[in-house]
């Protein structure tokens, strides 16, 4: 691919040998600012980041990944857990011999990210939450996620509805499922998100995911995240509606910023890039002149 350009930054492609196996990220040049980590969603990878890297490289550093088991980074041999995903964003921060982070996370990428912002407080500036997963107001699936899970763990079962949705027209389906923007789900991002489904294993390791959402879910309490946190939503996201983020907000995090992007489903970024910028990068900025306690607990290839 063509190296990403916007003005004098660049944004390149590297991998990285990790605790699990060899990881794909990107990051811009030069360094400036505050370091931005952005870290996708369930079935997703870092291209989906790609209308606002350039936007966020203009002002502070960015870096995205694929996390182990999506895109082109490692499928490890061993189940998903919070922890392994943690531990993968700890060792690209270190590599890159990085000031603390800014750490974004986008639906299951959310509970990564707050996972990360627990584990490694010293390496946290702030955390921002993006239509996030696992911040319900209530830990108890639904009858049909119930349901949906015990055919997804049978043996067979699971592997027959993986093949059912684990191709371009179940990635189409998921998409438009998730867009409110239904004319962003053009040809070209669906192959973005089925191509790794050919890889190696992917189908199977997207299948290990699925069975283990169900016990991904945070077991976040009133006072456990003390520092900067922003939560940063699109209203018309069917999945994981705005109520969770007002929940999180109200119950647990009362100090967090709470922003709605009004024209936005469950892809704020991809959705309403410009917005989603402006917003980011303003609470960014005012976090690079303020002091805030911790957030957690008391080989290159141009593109």
């Amino acid at each position: 691919m063509d190296t990403i350009t916007e003005s004098t930054q660049c944004i390149t492609e590297h991998y990285l040998e990790g605790e699990y196996g060899r990881m794909r990220y990107w990051a811009s040049t030069p360094q400036q600012g505050v370091p931005i980590v952005l870290i996708h969603g369930y079935g997703a990878l870092i291209e989906h980041w790609r209308r606002v890297m350039p936007l966020i490289a203009q002002e502070h550093t960015v870096y995205a990944l694929d996390l182990y088991g999506f895109g082109y980074s490692t499928r490890p041999r061993v189940p998903p857990t919070r922890q392994m995903w943690s531990r993968q964003v700890a060792t690209l921060l270190e590599h890159a011999q990085s000031d603390t982070a800014v750490v974004v996370g986008h639906s299951m990428g959310g509970i990564v990210a707050t996972q990360f912002a627990r584990d490694y407080p010293q390496l946290t500036r702030g955390l921002v939450l993006v239509n996030s997963a696992g911040l319900q107001p209530t830990q108890e699936p639904s009858a049909f996620d119930r349901a949906f899970f015990r055919l997804v763990q049978s043996n067979g079962v699971g592997e027959i509805l993986a093949g059912i949705f684990a191709n371009p027209w179940g990635v189409r389906q998921g998409l438009l499922s998730a867009y409110h923007r239904k004319e962003l789900v053009t040809p070209d991002l669906i192959e973005t998100f089925s191509a790794p489904l050919r890889q190696p294993d992917g189908i199977q390791y997207y299948l290990a995911t699925t069975r283990a959402l169900i016990n991904l879910s945070l077991d976040i309490k009133p006072g456990d995240l003390t520092g900067p946190t922003l939560l940063l939503w699109g209203e018309k996201d069917r999945s994981i509606p705005p109520a969770a983020a007002q929940f999180f907000k109200q119950h647990l995090v009362p100090h967090a910023d709470l922003h709605i992007i009004t024209d936005s489903g469950h892809c704020p970024f991809d959705e309403a890039a410009e917005e989603f910028c402006a917003v980011l990068l303003a609470w960014v900025n005012r976090l690079a002149v303020q002091q805030y306690p911790a957030v957690g607990t008391n080989g290159v290839k141009h593109i």
